[in-house]
């Protein structure tokens, strides 16, 4: 992936507008003193060009007159703040309390129609590894669909541009949405996180439909508890299904199902459930995706390892079915051949020895990861993973947990420890594992040689499974971010490996 600057350059290229008053996004629930022209506007101080009107948030609010000062500096014409108080504007002001109220005016801003299809993924597991898949069905249905999320944004197999997070800023959002607009994109699916809806990064947005995908453990310490965090989630789809969108849910999650309203749309593991679901799923030993709705059945081949991606393929059948009334017999030429989204259940060797890559780093992501591949070992399962820093601590022993229940031998090393001691992410992991379990850990903080370790134990018929970093192109460590791969640091080893093997039996 390149750097995030030409991100932006591609963004603020394909959605220039022309330049306004500042007394055209005057609307209710705002107050304006003063007024101006602008010509664009931006949400930090120091990429202010003048004539840009700088949007002052509220996580600036703090240091609003230093940021304000900054900009003003650089020759903004003007100052959009909400929730700021702020006293005594050196440009004119557009005010409002609510970042509702500013997702209002941005689409006010960005006023281009007509908008192509908005939909919305969010969940706890498995929002990249639908997104891919529906972007692409979508650009086989209609062509040239986008997707945002953990990837970055995504324009085409080819074209991937880094995102600083997996739902961006309010800003980002609503400018991405007015670039997929002017370039005529099919579509634009977005991931929604739970820190983005509860942050109000999706605020003013017009999503046509939602999925959500299963609910678990993560990001808890940011809501109060398991609580708060569902119903942050919740309130974003009945939100959509209360104003007549479509919302489609995981029937097989008892946790999302128990939160949804009545009218939305529900996927479920079965081929006989008619009665309860709109669409039921199943694979069959083939490793093929049987799809039902009432009394028809399709199948859909070569479809990527691991029954979590038939799931999600479910999904995204019944978002294509309801958002985009694609036909039911065409299902199986919009979803074969699926392509596997980078570090989930990505191959790294295949043959006599299975090698995959999992973003899995949450106990319920890792207990399917887990499942899947323990149906493709013929010998020994093996597990390389560890927990990022900083982030939910209740996890630990959970994951430690499930690891050491179905893994044969485990390595518990370092992920992103951020600014925590990896050691003592480490213990909090191994508590979970029931002490007669211990036997199969191996504790290695360092990542690199606990791959190195676990490939060198790979035997044939072994499955190794490296959790938790998937995609990621870094390790971050006391502040530092360093160059890290999972997927080339397996393949090297590998590789080393069968060199090595055939060096012996020349």
């Amino acid at each position: 992936m390149t750097d995030y600057a030409e991100t932006m350059r591609e963004l603020m290229a394909l959605s220039q507008r022309p330049a306004a008053m500042l007394s055209s996004l005057n609307i209710e629930g705002t107050k304006l003193t003063g007024d101006a022209e602008i010509n664009d506007i931006v949400d930090d101080s120091r990429d202010v060009k003048p004539g840009n009107a700088f949007l002052c948030l509220p996580r600036a609010c703090e240091s609003a007159d230093e940021y304000i000062a900054s900009a003003a500096s650089a020759g903004a014409s003007a100052i959009i703040s909400v929730s700021c108080l702020i006293e005594d504007s050196p440009l004119p002001l557009l005010h409002m309390k609510s970042i509702d109220t500013a997702g209002k005016v941005l689409r006010k801003w960005f006023a281009a129609e007509p908008l192509p299809p908005l939909i919305g993924i969010t969940g706890t597991d498995g929002k990249t590894s639908c997104a891919w898949m529906l972007r692409e069905a979508l650009e086989r249905y209609a062509g040239n669909a986008w997707s945002i999320g953990t990837l970055g944004w995504m324009r085409s197999m080819d074209s991937i541009l880094p995102l600083p997070n997996t739902t961006p800023s309010l800003l980002l959002m609503h400018r991405l949405l007015a670039a997929a607009t002017a370039s005529g994109a099919s579509a634009l699916i977005c991931e929604v996180s739970s820190h983005g809806i509860k942050q109000g990064r999706v605020a003013g947005l017009p999503f046509d439909a939602a999925l959500w995908t299963n609910l678990g453990n993560d990001h808890l310490q940011d809501f109060g508890g398991f609580a708060g965090y569902a119903d942050c989630k919740a309130g974003f789809v009945a939100g959509l299904a209360a104003e007549g969108k479509i919302a489609v849910a995981n029937a097989d999650d008892a946790e999302v199902g128990s939160r949804v309203p009545a009218n939305t749309l529900s996927y479920g593991h079965g081929l006989d459930r008619s009665d309860d679901v709109d669409l039921g799923w199943r694979q069959n030993a083939a490793g093929e995706l049987l799809l039902r709705q009432a009394d028809e059945e399709i199948r859909v081949q070569d479809i990527p390892s691991g029954d979590f991606h038939a799931e999600n393929l479910a999904a995204v059948a019944l978002m294509l079915c309801r958002a985009f009334q694609a036909s039911w017999e065409r299902l199986p030429q919009l979803l074969s051949h699926m392509s596997t989204p980078p570090g989930r259940m990505q191959a790294v060797a295949a043959g006599s020895r299975h090698v995959f890559i999992d973003y899995a780093h949450t106990p319920e992501a890792l207990e399917r990861c887990l499942k899947s591949a323990r149906s493709m070992a013929s010998e020994r399962l093996l597990l390389v993973f560890g927990c990022g820093g900083e982030r939910s601590r209740e996890k630990r022993p959970l994951m430690g947990e499930v690891a050491a229940s179905m893994a044969d031998i485990v390595w518990v090393t370092s992920d992103n420890p951020r600014g925590e001691e990896p050691s003592v992410i480490a213990a909090e992991i191994v508590h979970g594992m029931p002490r007669p379990c211990r036997a199969k850990l191996r504790l290695q903080l360092d990542r690199g040689k606990a791959i190195a370790e676990a490939v060198e134990e790979l035997g044939f018929g072994d499955v190794l499974i490296i959790a938790g970093k998937g995609h990621e192109r870094e390790m971050i460590v006391s502040g530092r971010h360093l160059p890290w791969n999972d997927y080339d640091a397996a393949a090297r080893l590998l590789h080393e490996k069968d060199h090595s093997d055939t060096r012996a039996c020349a």
